[in-house]
C-alpha cells in the first residue's frame, strides 16, 4: 500500500487565497468589473478569476500588486440525462473561447478541449445545482476538479454542495481537484445574503504571478474553505493527520464505508488522525465548524 498526496504543506511558498469563478455586468452579474475587484481587494483577496458567461472580460488593467486577475470564462453547452446545461469553467486562457453560450448541440467535451488548447484548466461547475450524475460526468474528461461547494448556488437554492457528486467520481478511480468559489452574481433580494467574498481556494505557490498560481493549482497544492482554515496534512505510510483552526467536526471521507468523523458537542477539535486500512480508493479531509462553515482538502489516494 502507498498513499499518494501532492501536500502543499510540505511545498515550497506563501499560501494565496483567491477564488475562480466571478460573473460581472459582462454577462449576468450585477456588479461592473470595477466593482467586483474593489470588494475582493478589500476583503483581502490575493487574486480573482472573473469567468463572464460567453465572453472574455479583460482584466488586464484592473491587475494590482496586490490581487492578481486570471482570466477565465463560463460556457454553457450540450444536455445533460436530467435536460441541463454542462457548465463549464476555463481558468487561465489566452483567449475567448470559440464557441457560444448555452447551446444545446454543442458538446460539453469539445469546450473541454478548447479550454486545454487556449491553455487553460477545466473546472466542472457546480454539479448539483446542474443536475448532474455520474453518467454525466463520467463521459467528460480532461477537467482538473470540480466544484465541492459554489456560494451562491448554496445560498439562493440550497444546492451548493457537490461533495457526494466529487466523492462518486473518486470512488471509481477519476482523481480530480475540489474547488470552492462564489461563482458571484451579486443580485440584491431580501432574505439573500450577497454571494461574493464567502468561498476560496487558499494555494501555496512560490509567488503571485499566474504562472506560480495556476502551477499550484495543477499540483493539488491548494485547499477550499467557505470558513474554517486547515493548517497541516502529515502523510505517512499507514496515517493521515490532519491540523485545523478550531472546529467541531473533522472527518477523513472515504469509500466503500471506509473513512471516520470525529466531533465534539462541547469545546472544539484541532488535530485528528486516520490510520488508513489499504481497501480505500482516497481519503480526504472535510472539517466543519460550529457555524457550519466547511475545509475541505484535495484527496489522499491509496494505491495498492
Amino acid at each position: 500500500m502507498r498513499l499518494v498526496f501532492d501536500n502543499p504543506f510540505e511545498a515550497e511558498g506563501c499560501w494565496f487565497k483567491g477564488n475562480v469563478h466571478t460573473h460581472t455586468t459582462n454577462s449576468d452579474g450585477h456588479m461592473t468589473p470595477e466593482q467586483i475587484v474593489l470588494r475582493y481587494r478589500e476583503a483581502g483577496y490575493d487574486f480573482l478569476s472573473i469567468t463572464d458567461h460567453g465572453v472574455l472580460t479583460d482584466t488586464r488593467e484592473l491587475s494590482r500588486p496586490d490581487l492578481l486577475m486570471i482570466p477565465g470564462e463560463e460556457i454553457c453547452a450540450g444536455s445533460s440525462e436530467r435536460g441541463r446545461f454542462n457548465h463549464i469553467v476555463g481558468l487561465n486562457i489566452d483567449g475567448e473561447i470559440p464557441v457560444k453560450d448555452f447551446q444545446r448541440w454543442e458538446s460539453p467535451q469539445r469546450v473541454i478541449d478548447l479550454i486545454g488548447e487556449l491553455g487553460g484548466f477545466a473546472i466542472l461547475a457546480h454539479p448539483y445545482w446542474s443536475e448532474l450524475n455520474i453518467n454525466d460526468m463520467t463521459k467528460l474528461r480532461g477537467y482538473i476538479g470540480v466544484e465541492v461547494y459554489n456560494a451562491t448556488c448554496d445560498l439562493t437554492i440550497g444546492r451548493g454542495h457537490s461533495n457526494v457528486h466529487w466523492d462518486d467520481l473518486l470512488a471509481i478511480g477519476r482523481r480530480l481537484l475540489g474547488f470552492a468559489v462564489d461563482d458571484a452574481h451579486c443580485l440584491v433580494k431580501p432574505l439573500l445574503p450577497l454571494d461574493l467574498c464567502e468561498a476560496w481556494i487558499s494555494v501555496k505557490a512560490r509567488d503571485l504571478t499566474a504562472e506560480s498560481i495556476m502551477n499550484g493549482i495543477r499540483d493539488g497544492y491548494f485547499y477550499s474553505s467557505n470558513g474554517p482554515e486547515i493548517r497541516g496534512i502529515n502523510v505517512s505510510k499507514r496515517e493521515v493527520r490532519v491540523s485545523s483552526s478550531p472546529v467541531k467536526s473533522i472527518a477523513f471521507v472515504s469509500n466503500g464505508g471506509h473513512g471516520e468523523n470525529n466531533t465534539v458537542e462541547e469545546g472544539s477539535l484541532e488535530e485528528a488522525v486516520y490510520a488508513v486500512t489499504g481497501s480505500e480508493a482516497y481519503v480526504r479531509i472535510e472539517i466543519t465548524d460550529r457555524s457550519g462553515r466547511k475545509a475541505w482538502s484535495n484527496p489522499v489516494y491509496v494505491d495498492p
